[in-house]
């Protein structure tokens, strides 16, 4: 079984790894020089020990009082300040403490070696401070990201929702002329209407929160939609449905086929006499979901009519939306017949 690697998780951490890393460097090279310049002579420890406490305590300094700090443009002296500081505060400390507690040897070595101990001292606490200031700019580039994806999402949910409420009003107002129309001429079909579009409605509002559903259930909702148009049409409304049963756990979003059967009942049975048979095909093939609606459409209607004249565009839009694609919806016209066909990406 592999192991997950290391990784450092919070600032805390960082702080309390480096502090300590460096304290134990800085006692062993310190040792190491003194036990080479007196061997073979005892080497008493305390004195970098005592050195390596004094800068592991200036490194916590840098971390605890500057957490958040980010240079402003020409603040270099700034910081260049801060480290000279700090390192003279580590060389008082020592010093005081080997002056209070330890031998004159101890003091007289440790006051020859004051310009090293600075100029190293001084080296390792700006590597501290640039450690400290490109952690806290990585985190300052994180949060901006973070809060960046977050109004972008809120902003693209916005627009999906926005889009798919401008499909109900078109196909509610209709619904409700035909059933004002059939209320005194056939009042029992008028209210059998009106419960299918209840439950259109209700239906329409459950999926307002979920942008992802089984087709089975989209094909459901297009089949009750399909039943109060056959009210308003009659007999002239003919569909048909062309798909495999094992494809119906496919995800797509919700109602983004009902408009494309709105649209196809609107062109393929005004201006056009007779009956209209409307038929959908649906495909799964290497994890693309593909559903094409064919319609027959009259084509001096087409052309003499500014654009398509099929509202396709909030539909590619949206898919534009969800899956960042702008080839998800195609049109085609062939012999009097057209043809919308849009590709729904399946995702493990």
């Amino acid at each position: 079984m592999a192991t997950e690697p290391f990784k450092i998780k919070s600032k805390n951490s960082l702080i309390h790894l480096s502090s300590w890393i460096i304290f134990i460097l800085y006692f062993i090279v310190s040792y190491l020089l003194l036990w080479w310049e007196f061997r073979p002579a005892k080497i008493n420890i305390y004195e970098p020990l005592i050195g390596s406490l004094s800068i592991t305590a200036c490194c916590y300094i840098i971390f605890s009082s500057m957490q958040f700090y980010m240079p402003r443009k020409n603040q270099y002296l700034k910081i260049i300040l801060i480290c000279t500081t700090l390192t003279t505060l580590s060389i008082v400390i020592s010093l005081f403490v080997l002056l209070q507690f330890f031998d004159i040897q101890s003091i007289a070595h440790y006051y020859n070696n004051i310009p090293y101990k600075f100029i190293i001292n001084f080296l390792l606490l700006t590597c501290v401070m640039i450690i400290n200031i490109f952690w806290n700019i990585q985190e300052e580039y994180i949060d901006n990201k973070k809060r960046k994806e977050e109004s972008e999402r809120l902003v693209r949910e916005a627009e999906l929702y926005n889009l798919r409420q401008q499909l109900q009003p078109h196909f509610l107002f209709n619904s409700l002329n035909s059933i004002i129309a059939l209320i005194s001429i056939q009042p029992d079909l008028a209210k059998k209407m009106t419960f299918q579009l209840s439950d259109f409605l209700r239906g329409t509002l459950r999926k307002d929160d979920t942008q992802l559903i089984p087709l089975s259930d989209e094909i459901k909702h297009l089949e009750l939609y399909l039943e109060i148009e056959k009210v308003r049409f009659g007999h002239r409304l003919n569909t048909a449905f062309k798909y495999d049963e094992r494809i119906l756990h496919a995800k797509v979003p919700a109602m983004i086929v009902q408009p494309l059967m709105e649209n196809a009942i609107k062109h393929g049975l005004y201006n056009i006499t007779g009956d209209v048979c409307i038929e959908t095909n649906l495909t799964l093939e290497n994890q693309m979901l593909t559903i094409s609606i064919s319609n027959p459409f009259d084509e001096d209607q087409f052309y003499n009519n500014k654009g398509t004249g099929f509202g396709l565009s909030s539909i590619q839009r949206r898919l534009f939306l969800l899956y960042s694609r702008t080839d998800l919806l195609q049109i085609r016209k062939n012999e009097q017949q057209f043809t919308a066909t849009i590709k729904i990406p399946q995702h493990d």
